[in-house]
């Protein structure tokens, strides 16, 4: 309770406490509801420069002995008595302001590689600010708060204990324009190491931006005894320390422009410490920058020297010798937008105090060997698909399995290929990279995991696609970005949702994979009409107890195909151990040397529901009992097969033996049980997570296979993968991003300067238009019509989180289809008009045939969340249908309108895409003169920054004696 002082310089300050939760005896996953309170006291600088230490112990002792501290000074050096230490865990409170989410790794004091990093440890830290001297929260006033702004000067605050890694960022030149119509951009620095975000000022309107930063990173080890300077940081310097500062990543510094709603990449570039550490050459350095070095007379030198003798310096203007990494001139890569110069940026890094001289990194495998790896991996991937495909090609000539795997020229799209991509380029280095990498688990608040909730947010970013890619329908190969990237720029590609999202999905331990196939869609820059054409897409694919689910992010859409793999072979691979694979390469000999012809039958008739087939022809040599067949069915049936040409004969046998090949579809697939009647997609090539990739060897349709890709004892594995065994041991990779931070929702006092701004825009928009036509624009925006307005948006915003395979959505949508469908309204119950408004208004359809596996009984806290959802629906809907029959418009006249759901909050865009709707046509263009339009918006924060928008169109037109029903 009591504050700890900045500077103090012991392991647990003054103020520090501790507490031990209760033993936890599950198995695998481990939970705990709750690990405390703690009381902090202190400033908000001093909160974000703090941490947390989580220790995680194994055994059962007493709370008193756990709490002691002369038990846990025992414990280090006989850690059997009386508990065991597995690992221990640092958790920055850096960022506890804005986001509650935590992650870290487990790591244990060992010289081991392989053993250093246990496991992971996430989970929320809520934060709740108070005043000293107040008992309730600071409430929210939607004003911003007055606090000093920080300078690259500050560092009163910093503890003089620790080392820092300190990034210098000087300017920036030729950066790429953002904003066409100043012809300039509002740049600011992005600086991230350790799960740490900094940001800058932000410098408005400048291509040639001075930013004198500082950013200052704190070099923390989880264990006490390697603190700095100390006898173990010396003696363990190649092993565990060098294993910790690996584990902290590289150094990434991005430029981006500033934007309310999203951002643009300037460029970026990154530097490993292995950079850092590996320089020669020293330099004198403070903890403020270089030293500052000015010619003076002799008289004044002089006089300087007594005063210097009798200035006392601050521990941070002290002078030290530290290799300093000279990053002057340095290309920016990554950004998107054209620029006739190539982007620079001056900066240096360097660690105060520096480390021990012999401290250095060598790279295991230098990159220009790491970029001809992979490309000779994609080399040999390619032979592969290719083989593939002409096989393939022998049953099926026609189908869209038998397509090239690779294009031949630049003029090629997708509808002639069908290509299984493994690798991509990095945004900063421009290397070939494997996706895998890619993809990095993000960690979310609970409320945020549920899937409907967590594929709406995902649906909320904005969709942006080159020109090159709508052209050719192929996703480019520097056209993967990490999700980092995607949050940060708030908008991105199909396949950059696809992989976001199956990061999220992989925070929440979910077994996601990033799925890459095709779909058939219309040709966006076609001038004519022609037929759909084959382009490239990406959705995301989880398993659950022999479920598949794919999960689509630009429609917003789940669907569930059940019984498509083996969940026990999936948990009997994990659990493989490594003893027992020696015996299984044994059986795989002596499997090789059975009989070659009963291998190829047990794998011709692989996968078959029948175990034989008896044609009419065959008919004959089976015994009969009683009545004989008619002699004149037998000799038709002779002279038929008599007179079959050996070319229809052969055709015909052909057929029938690929419907027993690996590449045919599943006939179980096709029973009642696991058919599915609906799904968009019309191939699947590749799938991928964090840690590897795999190509599909079966039938090209989704709903055709199986998904067993553990299944890696046949000769043919139904799912190659793209790194075997000995590849992963060999070939190491490091995801791109491998801490991602998730920013939080805008501040509410921006969203509703943003929702005004719109809807002003969107008025005079309106006026300007029919004023060209020579016509008035009038506007009723009375409190009564717009409190319905806004309830219906919220109803409409609502729905989107609703999950139409729940239960309750199976009981509203039979209850819809018994009302008649000339009943009247009057007439019906307050149930009967909830029923029929999610059913008429709402549009509610189901799809799953099956059900959905998300509420059984490992998502109880979803399927909670659901009847929640429901019931607030129901609630909102008897409000709004209450003021319905009198719905607040002028007399005589007739209201009709339109909501319209955006992923931008851009108002030029909102413009075009407005343009593009027939409906809003026909209201904007109506030739009326007493007419009155209502416009109403509504914005909602999401994390990361992003909006949901929603604008509702509404026009008040003269009632005419043929209308009778009034419609919204």
């Amino acid at each position: 309770d009591r504050r700890t002082l900045p500077g103090q310089r012991r392991y647990l300050g003054r103020g520090a406490a501790s507490q031990t939760v209760e033993w936890n005896q599950q198995d695998g996953r481990f939970f705990w509801p709750s690990c405390g309170k703690f009381v902090f006291r202190g400033t908000r600088t001093h909160l974000q420069n703090s941490y947390f230490i989580v220790s995680v112990l194994t055994g059962k002792p007493p709370a008193f002995l756990a709490d002691n501290a002369t038990v846990q000074r025992l414990e280090k050096h006989a850690p059997a008595q009386p508990h065991r230490v597995l690992g221990r865990c640092l958790l920055n409170l850096t960022s506890v302001l804005d986001m509650s989410v935590f992650q870290g790794k487990v790591k244990r004091f060992t010289a081991d590689h392989d053993r250093y990093i246990v496991g992971d440890i996430n989970g929320n830290v809520k934060c709740i600010l108070r005043s000293k001297g107040m008992k309730e929260p600071e409430l929210d006033f939607r004003t911003n708060r007055p606090e000093q702004l920080k300078t690259a000067t500050t560092v009163s605050h910093l503890n003089r204990y620790e080392r820092y890694l300190v990034v210098r960022i000087k300017k920036c030149e030729a950066l790429p324009v953002a904003d066409f119509d100043t012809s300039s951009s509002d740049p600011y620095l992005r600086c991230t190491w350790d799960n740490m975000v900094m940001l800058s000022p932000v410098v408005k309107q400048s291509l040639r931006p001075v930013f004198n930063q500082s950013f200052y990173f704190p070099v923390r080890v989880v264990f006490p005894e390697m603190r700095m300077g100390s006898k173990a940081e010396k003696k363990h310097q190649d092993t565990i320390l060098k294993y910790e500062l690996t584990s902290k990543g590289f150094v990434q510094i991005q430029v981006w422009d500033d934007d309310v709603t999203s951002a643009d990449c300037l460029g970026g570039c990154q530097v490993t410490l292995g950079d850092i550490l590996n320089v020669r050459a020293t330099q004198k350095r403070t903890l403020l920058g270089p030293l500052k070095t000015e010619k003076k007379d002799e008289e004044e030198e002089e006089n300087e020297l007594e005063e210097k003798q009798e200035r006392h310096n601050q521990w941070y203007e002290e002078p030290r010798s530290v290799r300093v990494y000279d990053g002057s001139k340095t290309a920016l890569g990554q950004s998107a937008l054209a620029n006739k110069d190539a982007a620079l940026i001056h900066f240096e890094a360097y660690f105060y105090p520096d480390w021990a001289e012999t401290l250095r990194f060598e790279d295991e495998v230098h990159e220009a060997d790491t970029e001809s790896v992979w490309a000779k991996k994609e080399e040999e991937w390619t032979v592969r698909n290719r083989q593939k495909a002409e096989d393939y090609a022998l049953p099926f000539p026609d189908s869209i399995g038998a397509k090239r795997p690779k294009e031949e020229s630049m003029m090629q799209t997708a509808d002639s290929l069908r290509r299984f991509p493994c690798i991509g380029l990095h945004p900063l280095t421009r290397v070939e990279t494997p996706l895998m990498a890619f993809v990095s688990p993000i960690i979310v608040p609970e409320e945020w995991s549920f899937p409907a909730k967590m594929l709406e947010w995902v649906h909320c970013l904005s969709f942006e696609i080159t020109q090159r890619q709508a052209r050719t329908g192929l996703i480019p190969t520097d056209g993967w970005k990490d999700p980092e990237y995607v949050l940060a720029r708030r908008k991105g590609a199909p396949q950059d949702h696809s992989v976001l999202l199956c990061s999220l999905l992989l925070g929440c331990k979910e077994d996601a994979y990033v799925v890459k196939g095709t779909v058939y869609s219309k040709d966006p820059v076609a001038t004519i009409d022609k037929a759909d054409q084959l382009i490239e897409h990406t959705w995301v694919m989880t398993r659950h107890k022999g479920w598949v689910t794919f999960w689509e992010p630009c429609s917003r859409q789940i669907y569930h195909l059940p019984n498509r793999y083996d969940p026990k072979k999936a948990r009997r691979r994990k659990a493989e151990p490594t003893l027992g694979k020696e015996d299984d390469k044994e059986e795989d000999e002596e499997e090789e040397e059975q009989d070659e012809d009963t291998n190829l039958e047990k794998q011709q008739w692989e996968g078959e529901a029948e175990d034989s087939r008896v044609h009419l022809e065959d008919m004959e040599s089976l015994p009969t009992v009683g009545r004989m067949p008619k002699p004149k069915m037998r000799s038709d049936k002779g002279k038929k097969k008599d007179e079959e040409p050996g070319r229809e004969r052969l055709k015909r046998e052909l057929i029938e033996q690929r419907e027993g090949l690996l590449i045919a579809p599943k006939r179980k697939m096709l029973q009642e049980d696991t058919l599915v009647t609906w799904l968009p997609y019309d191939s699947i090539e590749v799938v991928f997570n964090d840690k590897n990739a795999w190509a599909n060897r079966q039938n090209h349709h989704p709903a055709c296979i199986a998904y067993d890709f553990d299944d890696t004892d046949a000769e043919s594995p139904p799912w190659e993968p793209f790194l075997s065994d000995d590849d992963e041991k060999s070939l190491h990779f490091q995801p791109i991003c491998p801490n991602v931070s998730v920013q939080p929702e805008l501040r509410p006092s921006i969203i509703d300067e943003l929702q005004a701004d719109l809807r002003t825009e969107m008025m005079q928009n309106l006026q300007l238009y029919r004023g060209k036509k020579g016509m008035d624009t009038m506007f009723d925006h009375n409190e009564e019509l717009m409190h319905q307005l806004r309830l219906f948006l919220e109803i409409h915003e609502l729905w989107r989180q609703i999950d139409p395979d729940s239960p309750s959505a199976s009981r509203v949508l039979e209850g819809y289809r018994e009302i008649p469908n000339d009943y009247p309204r009057e007439q019906m119950t307050d149930q009967q008009k909830f029923f029929n408004f999610v059913g008429r208004i709402l549009n509610l359809r189901v799809w799953n045939r099956h059900g959905s596996p998300f509420f059984d009984s490992g998502y109880k806290d979803y399927a909670k969340e659901q009847d929640r959802l429901w019931k607030s629906l129901e609630r909102l809907c008897h409000d709004f249908q209450k003021k319905e029959d009198s719905f607040p418009i002028k007399r005589g006249k007739k209201f009709s309108g339109l909501p319209v759901h955006f992923c931008t909050s851009d108002q030029e865009s909102i413009r075009q895409y407005l343009m593009e709707i027939n409906e809003y046509k026909q209201i904007i263009d109506t030739d009326e003169e007493d007419v009155f339009y209502t416009i109403e918006c509504r914005i909602l924060g999401r994390l990361g920054g992003i909006l949901s928008v929603w604008l509702y169109v509404g026009i008040q037109e003269p009632q005419r004696e043929t209308d009778f029903d009034e419609e919204l």
